[in-house]
């Protein structure tokens, strides 16, 4: 059973480090916590010591939620029978863990359009590792193999790809001889709570926008445009009082020129699930028209659509590209 595990491991990790060459993003960081260990002196006779714990981390990123790392760490285990103090153990651990690691960028986040914060997301991860044991008696100077790692944490994401991640980790070891006890059940293990620091580099720049979509701010009854001031209530697709002052000034247009025909067009950035995007770019476009029809706009002469976040102007990486995709564009009908 140790030999198929071990065998399973080095498949995992050949296969992570093959899968990291064509990854998107790479994190590097550190990590400090602490070390709980759960094992057969987890009882009233006995006490467990909480260490400190420290370590690196890689991660390549596979897509935008996805990652593959490796985690090196050093910590101790101590514990020992109250009743007999010379009934104790201690272990020094040097161990790496291979994990996957699931971040969603869309369902359960909180972004942030402004100030030094990107985005607040959850996170959970899972995988197995191998660590040097030096300790007394039982496994001293082997190699003990953990499967499952398991963990779960929140990542605060700065505009300047530093995060913070706050979480907590269980090991799982395969052998029960971590603590001495070689005849305790097979319970040995570990829980870390951790703070995390990375940054992460390589991000490609944002490809060129196949949609560069119209002139900016320049109202014309020949060319396409776009107002800045056509902004909505968040989440809503309620005008703000500066978005119908903006359209009442197309309006004059429109009363200037009976001939011209209108698209309008809803658009969004990627924050929220694309299905929500796409209806409400075209509530926002539906309520532009209403708008106008209510100042002597015929509703013949306007067509409605909405397009969510599937024409970006600019990238959804930063606040400022995300406020830029948000916008009503005005499609003259020739």
């Amino acid at each position: 059973m140790k030999n198929i595990s071990k065998i399973i491991i080095i498949a995992l990790l050949i296969t992570a480090f093959a899968q990291a060459a064509f990854a998107i993003e790479h994190s590097v960081g550190l990590r400090l916590g602490g070390t709980l260990p759960l094992n057969d002196y987890n009882n009233k006779d006995h006490n467990n010591k909480t260490h400190l714990m420290g370590g690196l981390g890689y991660e390549a990123w596979l897509k935008e939620c996805v990652s593959v790392g490796i985690f090196p760490y050093y910590t101790k285990l101590e514990g020992e029978l109250k009743a007999v103090k010379s009934t104790k153990y201690e272990a020094t651990i040097i161990g790496a863990e291979l994990q996957a690691r699931y971040r969603p960028n869309k369902v359960a986040v909180l972004n942030f359009d402004q100030g030094p914060l990107h985005r607040i997301a959850p996170y959970a991860q899972l995988g197995l590792g191998a660590a040097y044991v030096d300790n007394a008696d039982a496994l001293d100077g082997t190699v003990a193999f953990m499967a499952p790692t398991a963990g779960l944490g929140v990542s605060l994401m700065s505009v300047w790809n530093v995060d913070l991640d706050l979480g907590v980790q269980l090991d799982h070891v395969l052998s029960d001889k971590v603590d001495n006890n070689v005849t305790g059940k097979f319970n040995d293990a570990h829980l870390m709570p951790y703070v995390g620091l990375s940054y992460t580099f390589g991000r490609k720049k944002a490809e060129e926008p196949g949609y560069r979509g119209p002139r900016r701010n320049i109202i014309s009854m020949v060319d396409d445009f776009t107002l800045d001031g056509v902004q909505f209530e968040f989440g809503s697709n309620k005008l703000t009082a500066s978005a119908q002052e903006a359209l009442d000034e197309v309006i004059v247009e429109l009363k200037k020129h009976p001939e011209v025909r209108l698209e309008i067009h809803g658009h969004t950035d990627n924050v929220g699930q694309g299905d929500y995007n796409i209806t409400l770019s075209q509530e926002r476009a539906i309520a532009v028209k209403d708008y106008m029809v209510s100042k002597g706009i015929s509703k013949s002469r306007i067509e409605t659509m909405g397009f969510g976040d599937r024409r970006p102007v600019a990238s959804n990486d930063t606040a400022e590209g995300r406020a830029l995709n948000r916008r009503i564009d005005f499609i003259i009908v020739k």
